[in-house]
Formats: structure tokens, sequence, C-alpha cells
């Protein structure tokens, strides 16, 4: 009982209280400068994803199959390709076609 009668007190403090609340952010429209300076990425092909997976999960060569996704980029650190092929235990999208193999030497370094 004293937990709601503290709480209790506490609003009535509050309700009585003459602070009141700042007034809300204005949200202006961004100007095209601003919009074209956050996208600039200069020299940049693609922006390169770091590879959050373990190194003894990646290695262990246990229930790593290769998944169908939508189309992504290749997280292979070398390789610059679009795939639609992931690893179902390590979510990586790697690239598995005749001329790249990134998912076994991902999987096997």
């Amino acid at each position: 009982m004293f937990l709601l009668a503290f709480r209790i007190d506490v609003a009535k403090t509050l309700q009585k209280s003459s602070l009141s609340l700042p007034p809300p952010a204005q949200h202006d429209r961004p100007s095209l400068q601003s919009i074209a300076n956050e996208n600039y990425l200069p020299n940049s092909r693609r922006k390169v994803l770091s590879v959050a997976s373990s190194t003894s999960a990646q290695l262990d060569k246990y229930d790593h199959w290769p998944a169908q996704i939508a189309k992504g980029c290749c997280q292979n650190p070398n390789c610059i390709e679009y795939t639609r092929i992931s690893c179902s235990k390590c979510g990586l999208c790697l690239c598995l076609n005749n001329k790249n193999s990134c998912f076994k030497d991902y999987h096997h370094k």
C-alpha cells in the first residue's frame, strides 16, 4: 500500500507543479543540398559491410547451407558482385556460381 500512496503523491505533485513541457521541436524540411551531402559516397561503389560471424562458427564446416534470398551484395571483402545466395547458419550473402565461389572460400579459409 505504501508504494501506491507514494505514486499518488508523486502524480499530484507533478500535476501541481508549474513546470510546462518544452515546446515541440520543429521538423523543417531538409534542403536539397543537405540531402545531396548525406548521400554522397566518395570513390565508393558500395558500402562494404563488416563480417560479423565468429571464426569458430565460420570454420566449423557444420550446417552451412546455401539458401535462396532476394538480391544482395556479396559480403566477402574481396568481392563486389551481387548474389542471391546466403549462408543459412551465418546469414551472410556470399557468391556461389561458376565465376566466384565466395561461399566456399569464406568457410574454408
